[in-house]
């Protein structure tokens, strides 16, 4: 009897949240549809210029710095 009451109240608490989520995601689609999307200004893509070139000068000094690798792969 007690096992049937606790499989019950699982049930509902189940069912209770993928109702939530269902609605939020609904919620949540409609709102983020009345959004513009944001240009990229010229110091954000200056920005990401400079991590992108920040990325590939680590990775050539890692490869330059290794004993066992003498040429840079392209």
């Amino acid at each position: 009897m007690r096992l049937g009451k606790i499989v019950e109240g699982l049930k509902l608490k189940i069912k209770t949240s993928l109702r939530m989520r269902k609605g939020s995601s609904l919620a949540s689609s409609s709102s983020s549809s009345s959004y513009e999307k944001i240009e990229k200004s010229e110091s954000m893509r200056f920005e990401l210029r400079s991590r992108k070139a920040h990325k590939i000068i680590q990775q050539t000094l890692q490869i330059a710095d290794s004993p066992t690798s003498r040429t840079y792969a392209f």
